[in-house]
């Protein structure tokens, strides 16, 4: 008798000894309780240092969320773009040519550009000016040009200007043309050359 109460004794003080989480069919527990199920609601730790406004806001995605999870639609890819295409827009490209001069008609302005007309008979072209270049001399419609001459002051007055131009002289425009992709239509469209400056320079040597 003696030695049972022993032995009783011993196993109770073993079973005190023993940490809770030690003991058979004890669950595991969260000091601050189970995790919520909603981790944005308000009820949540933490959720008292927000302001009303954020709590809304975060209410509000929260809802907006579950609402797409149950209609299981999606925005298209090109939501809030446009379809239409700016690349069939005519735009400018660098244009440039040079030939003979034939003719001209030129009034300087107030400003010291130039405006009016002249006529060169084209040998040279960038790409984009390529089909002015034609045995047939183009007449060319200018306003507020900026023009060079490099010429000499065949008229001894002091100075170069139109009053020293001969036909035969070489001329060299440089501006800017429209132009359209050829996968376009060009049912409609006409290239637009404006001149921007001339250049003027005595006839290269035969």
């Amino acid at each position: 008798m003696t030695v049972r109460k022993t032995l009783l004794a011993l196993g109770g003080a073993t079973l005190m000894s023993v940490p809770a989480w030690a003991l058979p069919g004890t669950a595991l527990s969260d000091p601050n309780g189970p995790p919520s199920t909603t981790p944005n609601n308000a009820t949540n730790r933490g959720a008292g240092h927000r302001s009303s406004a954020a709590n809304d806001a975060i209410e509000d995605r929260a809802s907006n969320k579950r609402e797409d999870q149950n209609s299981g639609s999606k925005a298209p890819a090109n939501a809030g773009h446009s379809g239409k295409s700016h690349r069939c827009k005519p735009h400018g490209v660098a244009y440039v040519a040079s030939g003979t001069l034939e003719s001209w008609s030129l009034t300087k302005n107030p400003d010291g550009s130039y405006s009016g007309s002249l006529t060169v008979k084209v040998t040279h072209t960038n790409h984009h000016g390529a089909g002015d270049k034609s045995s047939t001399p183009k007449e060319y419609k200018v306003e507020n040009v900026h023009v060079t001459f490099g010429l000499a002051d065949t008229n001894n007055d002091g100075g170069v200007g139109l009053d020293d131009l001969a036909k035969g002289d070489s001329a060299k425009l440089i501006g800017k043309i429209t132009t359209l992709a050829r996968k376009c239509s060009h049912t409609e469209f006409t290239a637009k050359t404006t001149v921007r400056h001339i250049v003027f320079n005595a006839p290269s040597p035969s």
